[in-house]
């Protein structure tokens, strides 16, 4: 018999929040080159000529980057690295820091490209903790930091979360065992008695059942832009043992229904 799920783990990006409200193309490059000229400029260097396209070329850098570590090693990979790399190839010689730097000033952030929860997040997860059940975070994210956790507070997830795993802490990214078994071990739990819920065939599911969790696939909105995923939103060689289209759905599963005594 399987033990009762005491855990439940979640993806963030497209599982938990969306970008109904993008920002236009244009203006998302315009911010991102003012925010890069204004960091040059406390540096000292100018912005002009081939330094124009310095954010076009991180961008691309980390599409490549990410696409190979996802299908490949899962090694996440390292991204004020990736943007020091660029700089020099624009003649700009920075330190480590200066590199995180960077990387924060073009990675534009959730507030900035109208980030939000959908309407059920919250409730359901609520609803959870109040019928006994621990709840934590799984992401690949290129950043975390002060500016990550502050958005996380913002929303109104910090206190429900008894831990939230990053990738780029933990140095590799879903579907990477290590990365669960990470999070398994902070929450002092076994593998049997979790779930992992979000919007990745690969990254959540797989991931996640390779070490014995149960895995359920929220399956992705349509029609809405999404955060870089090399995953196809099909069933694969591992199917997930639930597939929901909200949130909300998981009050209704009989995983969780009459599972442990409300508090």
């Amino acid at each position: 018999m399987r033990p009762r799920i005491t855990t439940v783990f979640f993806d963030l990006g497209d599982t938990l929040w969306h970008f109904p409200n993008m920002p236009p193309r244009e203006l998302i490059r315009k911010e991102t080159v003012r925010r890069i000229r204004e960091l040059l400029a406390t540096w000292g260097h100018h912005f002009e000529g081939e330094r124009f396209y310095l954010g076009r070329d991180i961008r691309l850098a980390v599409e490549e980057e990410t696409s190979r570590a996802f299908h490949g090693d899962c090694i996440d990979p390292n991204y004020p690295e990736l943007c020091r790399r660029i700089a020099a190839e624009h003649d700009l010689a920075l330190t480590p820091h200066q590199g995180g730097e960077l990387w924060e000033a073009w990675n534009l952030g959730g507030a900035f490209l109208g980030r939000e929860l959908f309407p059920d997040v919250l409730p359901t997860l609520q609803w959870l903790k109040d019928r006994g059940h621990r709840l934590g975070a799984v992401t690949n994210r290129g950043y975390s930091g002060p500016r990550f956790h502050e958005e996380m507070r913002y929303l109104g997830l910090t206190d429900l979360f008894e831990t939230t795993v990053i990738s780029c802490d933990v140095g590799y990214m879903k579907p990477h065992t290590r990365i669960f078994q990470y999070a398994l071990e902070r929450m002092r739990v076994d593998a049997e008695e979790t779930v992992m819920v979000g919007d990745s065939l690969r990254a959540d599911v797989e991931g996640a059942k390779a070490l014995g969790m149960t895995g359920i696939w929220r399956r992705p909105v349509t029609g809405e832009p999404v955060e870089t995923t090399e995953d196809e939103p099909e069933p694969g060689a591992v199917e997930p043992d639930y597939t929901i289209d909200a949130i909300g759905e998981l009050m209704d599963l009989p995983l969780f229904v009459d599972a442990l005594t409300p508090r």
